[in-house]
């Protein structure tokens, strides 16, 4: 690998190891240790009552960190989409919770406190959860006028596809790619607005939705997958002759779109399948 790409592969390395920091709920994994000190000193004192409820509220707050770092990823991951069928079980919620019962629960039974000193503990934990680190994602549905249950099936598996092929864009460090791969989800995108403003129009886009847009995030995730693993500037050269094909015929088909044509999208494929073929890409 060139010197040239190899800062910005550790960048985008970065970057994902960041988000994946950021989503971790490591205050809530700290705050379990003094529970988890507490029930190893009441075992060696011998005082097993004691040790099963410190335990048992180390295991509360450990269980509240976990959900917690799943419910902020899935909070992530639900914010970076617009069309969604259902919305993601409220664990963040669940979380706060479970630590404000911990935290009360450990006041109480174990450190001894007063039950409105307690009660303050718990109260105090579930609301500075609230404050630090936010709620679950709430938001209404964007699908419009779209009310047929199965083209807004095929508009979030749509928007799937460009969220996937935006995820493999931070595997390829090549700017090149990396522009015409911006242009693919821009125009992917249009596509999906367009047709939430004229849901009739979804019908004939099906096959392009199903079809091409699958094949493309295939094919830039396979790129992805394995251009690191050899150094092949034919097959970048390729890879890129391939977008500059994609680009294309998206814009096309946009247009289309907007001019209220029918999608002719069977000698696109084929030509696709061949370009991909020909390439070595396929």
């Amino acid at each position: 690998m060139s010197d040239r790409k190899r800062p910005v592969k550790y960048r985008e390395r970065a970057k994902k190891t960041l988000i994946e920091f950021q989503a971790t709920a490591w205050l809530l994994y700290i705050y379990s240790m003094p529970f988890l000190f507490a029930a190893l000193w009441q075992l060696i004192s011998g005082r097993l009552w004691y040790f099963l409820m410190s335990f048992g509220c180390f295991f509360g707050v450990l269980l509240s960190a976990v959900w917690m770092s799943k419910g902020r990823k899935n909070k992530y991951h639900f914010q970076q989409r617009k069309y969604t069928l259902q919305q993601p079980f409220p664990l963040m919620f669940l979380a706060s919770l479970s630590l404000g019962v911990s935290s009360f629960v450990g006041s109480f039974m174990v450190a001894g406190l007063g039950l409105m000193s307690a009660l303050g503990h718990g109260i105090a934990a579930t609301v500075g959860s609230w404050l630090w680190y936010g709620l679950d994602a709430v938001g209404g549905s964007a699908f419009n006028e779209v009310k047929d249950k199965d083209s807004q099936t095929i508009l979030a598996v749509s928007e799937q596809s460009i969220v996937n092929i935006e995820q493999a864009e931070k595997y390829i460090d090549n700017l090149a790619l990396k522009g015409y791969l911006h242009d693919i989800v821009r125009l992917a995108r249009n596509v999906i607005e367009t047709l939430v403003e004229n849901p009739e129009q979804i019908p004939q886009a099906r096959r392009f939705l199903h079809s091409y847009l699958d094949a493309t995030e295939s094919v830039i995730a396979r790129y992805a997958k394995t251009h690191k693993q050899v150094e092949n500037d034919t097959l970048d050269n390729n890879f890129k002759t391939v977008l500059q094909n994609i680009v294309n015929v998206f814009s096309e088909q946009q247009q289309k779109l907007i001019e209220n044509d029918v999608f002719d999208l069977d000698v696109d494929i084929e030509v696709l399948n061949t370009l991909l073929e020909k390439q070595g890409i396929n």
